[in-house]
């Protein structure tokens, strides 16, 4: 089994009668409203993707994990030959996946449940599914012979990674996310010695789930994939530079795992795009064109920033006063139906706040248990959340262009909340489309309904706790304990403090723990 690294997210794995080729993001005007662009540049690995498909003595494969458009790259898959292929997706709830790849008319779409097999020729593919509402998401294994390779990607199954390393077996090769890719901080309103805070903390225990999962799987080698992005947007490029934030690069994972793990048996190889893995032997056969050091980050981002210059120059378009005015009540109206279509919106006790962060002076606010939209001039409340939106981004989201997650994820959003507390609801207002709303509310309520507990020890002191995490239900059968007190959440990385009831530190979740009796 080969497995050639195709940037980003995508691999393209390769057997003696099989080719199956993983979340291809290769096209040139990124991800995300041209937000995210692909690091190091990979689009020169278009061409031989295309032809790998085109390979007719071989079984043909390609696998989409999810929606997120550094995955599920539209404009390259309409370059693809006609036919001879067979997309592999996860069956989500939400049909809009295999809606738009059955749209394009060329290969087959076969819509695979949790722990489905797909038969390939001398082995199998396998998928695993989260889908928890406002997470959809997957991982994959392909086994052939003796080799295999498990790709979690984006997918936070971590409470499930060492049940499925036990079922497949020996695994040789083992990609998973190692780098952040939310809003929260980047997009959040903090003092710069706050932001660095939280982005430090998020990113190490992001690095400590990563190193769980690979100390869970013994692989023979660890593949560092799914991020992160750069930013090549004027307005963006400041991402890239920050001291401290939620995108580190694979040296500094690979520093924190040879202290955290320095009896792991597994190797861990920093691949760059056209990088060839042998799956059986751990090494890099054959190298890509580029490869990018650590030494020369900077001036390589801005040379790569410089070729886009002119693409990010007109492309903002400006609004005249009457186009505002429309878009407010456009906004308004689109606020109202997901709002209507929100069977928990009496669980929420603060105001939303929408504003065009280039249009000052008016707001809609959002009154959740009146289930109103209604014009402010100002935030009259002490405690609110907030959201200003650039109007030509919310304009792509109300014309279809964009989703509201994906507007999200283009960081050119700005929030505030006081106090500062994660609110799920909230959260999922934001990001669901309004046809989503019941289903991400009865996942929250099946959560909550779920009466499982189990007990863990601090300290030795055992605590009897939820099995299941408010947020999004992660097994906490499988978290950890972080300073001596904070039961970690293994999916989400959400934290509970045992000696507080179960309080959770960064939300209004708890997960009810009770402290036993000593033993």
């Amino acid at each position: 089994m080969q497995i050639s690294y195709l940037g980003h997210a995508g691999f393209l794995v390769e057997t003696d009668r099989a080719i199956v080729v993983m979340d291809p993001w290769l096209s040139p005007e990124g991800a995300f409203d041209s937000a995210w662009f692909q690091y190091p540049c990979n689009h020169h690995l278009a061409p031989f993707v295309r032809e790998k498909l085109q390979d007719s003595r071989k079984q043909r494969f390609i696998y989409i994990s999810h929606e997120h458009r550094d995955h599920f790259d539209l404009d390259f898959l309409r370059t693809l030959p006609a036919s001879g292929f067979t997309f592999v997706v996860p069956h989500f709830q939400r049909n809009a996946l295999r809606t738009q790849l059955a749209g394009l008319g060329t290969g087959r779409v076969l819509s695979c449940a949790h722990g489905q097999l797909v038969d390939i020729p001398d082995g199998f593919v396998k998928l695993f599914l989260e889908d928890s509402g406002m997470n959809r998401d997957s991982a994959i294994l392909v086994k052939s012979g003796a080799e295999s390779f498990l790709n979690l990607n984006d997918c936070k199954l971590y409470d499930q990674v060492s049940s499925i390393a036990k079922d497949a077996g020996h695994i040789s090769a083992f990609a998973c996310q190692f780098s952040g890719a939310t809003w929260h901080p980047t997009c959040y309103e903090y003092p710069p010695a706050e932001y660095q805070r939280i982005s430090r903390h998020k990113l190490t225990t992001k690095f400590e789930m990563v190193a769980r999962a690979i100390d869970a799987v013994q692989p023979g080698v660890y593949l560092p994939s799914a991020g992160p992005a750069c930013f090549l947007d004027p307005t963006l490029l400041h991402l890239n530079f920050e001291p401290v934030n939620i995108f580190p690069r694979a040296p500094q994972l690979f520093d924190f795992l040879r202290a955290r793990l320095p009896n792991l048996p597994s190797k861990l190889l920093e691949i760059m795009p056209g990088d060839v893995v042998s799956a059986a032997r751990g090494t890099i056969d054959s190298c890509g064109e580029e490869r990018v050091a650590e030494e020369s980050f900077e001036p390589y981002i801005r040379a790569y920033a410089g070729r886009y210059r002119d693409y990010f120059a007109d492309r903002q378009p400006h609004h005249s006063a009457y186009q505002l005015d429309s878009l407010w009540q456009q906004l308004r109206g689109a606020l109202q139906r997901k709002l209507s279509a929100f069977v928990l919106h009496e669980r929420v006790r603060v105001p939303l706040y929408f504003g065009f962060s280039d249009s000052a002076g008016r707001l809609l606010r959002l009154d959740f248990p009146a289930g109103t939209v209604d014009f402010a001039s100002a935030i009259s409340e002490a405690d609110f959340c907030s959201i200003l939106i650039p109007s030509w981004q919310i304009a792509r989201v109300l014309d279809g262009s964009l989703s509201w997650e994906e507007l999200a994820l283009t960081f050119r959003v700005r929030l505030n909340r006081k106090p500062d507390v994660y609110q799920t609801l909230i959260q999922g207002f934001l990001l669901m489309e309004p046809e989503d709303m019941n289903w991400f509310c009865a996942r929250i309520v099946e959560v909550e309904e779920r009466k499982n507990r189990v007990i863990v020890e601090a300290g030795g002191t055992k605590y009897s706790i939820d099995r299941f995490c408010p947020h999004q239900g992660g097994d906490l059968s499988q978290g950890w304990l972080h300073e001596g007190r904070f039961w970690t959440c293994p999916r989400h990385r959400w934290q509970f403090d045992l000696e507080r009831d179960g309080r959770c530190t960064t939300s209004s979740g708890s997960i009810h723990a009770v402290c036993l009796e000593n033993d």
